[in-house]
């Protein structure tokens, strides 16, 4: 290979796995200033309670936006300046309503950041596979969940700060960006924006130059997966929609209660980041199956217990389970993406799983209409009916597609 970016150095690289890993730094687009809605609402007075939360959620329909044409601008300039454009209009994007307290160049703004986080999502995931050999990616992708959990515990940290000075100082949080901006410009060489990973008979893994001339194209099992994901965060989101309600509806606790306990959720995904390799050796190719049953009846008993102590208990397992069943779902992706077809590939699935998180509110209205029964603790218990339904189908495609994650 004409190139000194052998396999050998691009696997033991800390320099080049860091400034990878770094994107996935802002996994979440809105945690960060949910804690600003009450004085946004006090400050803009004259708008709607809807259109303050719009601000919070606007930027979910801007990653659709930016996943869609990701791809496009990788063609064109590459991956490693897709990324740093992406994270340029984000964090732009981000920090204008510290400055200008309107709440239509807020609205834009908060759309537009989205866009930029939609821009770079899809090459957090892509820049693994075609990087590092399959025992490597795999753990990274579990890293890089840590890493997005660690980044938002950070953002929310400093912002909890910030939101003291003024509700719009804490926008002021995603100057943070500047950290990925850096780490790629300097650690992350253009070289790879050509090479991949091929992995050969043996087992053995190259970082080769792209020789292939394919075009990105999807299949039936992409379609699959995005799927699985799309059903998967929207009967998962009962936990964060519906959880606080049954919470304080049962008087087991205040609101405040219900938030203590979301505390802990970002460490669970931290651990569950960092363990996620040796998890997914020791149960391989059942990995998925396993943690999808785990937070089925963990979900069911979230209905059933009126116990502080046993809720955070399991939302914590919810909450670790999630953390193993999205990197392994994840590296199933490298199986499945056509030739040359990476990057379009993660782009479908990112736009299922802001799809489901979009609909899940009225997913659970509709349900609610259907069975006549609206109680928070009847949405979670269909959501863990469905995680039962969900590992079902897991065996069957474990099974057909002859799986070994």
């Amino acid at each position: 290979m004409q190139s000194s970016l052998d396999r050998k150095n691009v696997e033991t690289s800390k320099k080049i796995t860091l400034g990878i890993l770094s994107i996935s730094f802002l996994m979440s687009v809105s945690n960060a200033i949910s804690g600003t809605i009450p004085l946004m609402q006090k400050y803009f007075s004259n708008v709607s309670s809807s259109n303050i939360e719009l601000l919070v959620v606007i930027p979910t329909g801007g990653v659709l936006l930016g996943t869609v044409i990701s791809g496009a601008i990788g063609n064109v300039i590459g991956k490693k300046y897709t990324v740093l454009l992406g994270l340029t209009i984000a964090l732009i994007t981000g920090v204008i309503p510290a400055f200008w307290a309107n709440y239509f160049t807020i609205l834009l703004s908060r759309a537009m950041f989205g866009v930029g986080c939609g821009i770079f999502t899809p090459l957090s995931v892509s820049y693994i596979t075609d990087t590092f050999s399959k025992e490597k990616c795999h753990k990274l992708l579990g890293y890089r969940n840590a890493i997005g959990a660690i980044g938002d515990s950070i953002m929310l940290f400093i912002a909890g700060f910030l939101i003291k000075i003024s509700w719009n100082t804490t926008y002021l949080v995603f100057f943070f960006l500047l950290i990925p901006i850096i780490l790629i410009m300097f650690f992350v060489p253009k070289e790879l924006d050509n090479f991949e990973a091929i992995t050969d008979e043996n087992g053995e893994t190259e970082v080769v130059e792209k020789t292939s001339n394919v075009k990105p194209s999807t299949n039936l099992k992409v379609i699959k997966l995005a799927a699985i994901f799309l059903f998967m965060c929207m009967f998962y989101s009962a936990i964060s929609l519906k959880f606080a309600n049954y919470v304080v509806d049962n008087k087991i606790g205040t609101a405040a209660t219900a938030t203590y306990i979301f505390g802990f959720l970002t460490l669970c995904s931290i651990f569950s980041g960092l363990l996620f390799d040796k998890i997914s050796k020791i149960f391989g190719k059942w990995t998925v199956v396993l943690f999808e049953a785990i937070t089925a009846v963990a979900m069911v008993a979230l209905t059933l217990s009126t116990s502080i102590p046993v809720l955070l208990v399991l939302i914590l397992i919810c909450g670790f389970s999630n953390g193993i069943i999205n990197p392994a779902l994840t590296a199933r992706m490298v199986d499945y993406s056509p030739e040359n077809s990476m990057n379009l590939t993660t782009s479908i699935i990112i736009i299922g799983i802001n799809i489901g998180f979009l609909t899940a509110p009225y997913a659970f209205q509709l349900i609610s209409s259907v069975f006549g029964n609206a109680t928070p603790q009847f949405i979670i218990l269909v959501s863990g009916l469905f995680y039962i339904a969900l590992a079902l189908y897991d065996v069957y495609t474990v099974k057909r597609d002859r799986l070994t994650l």
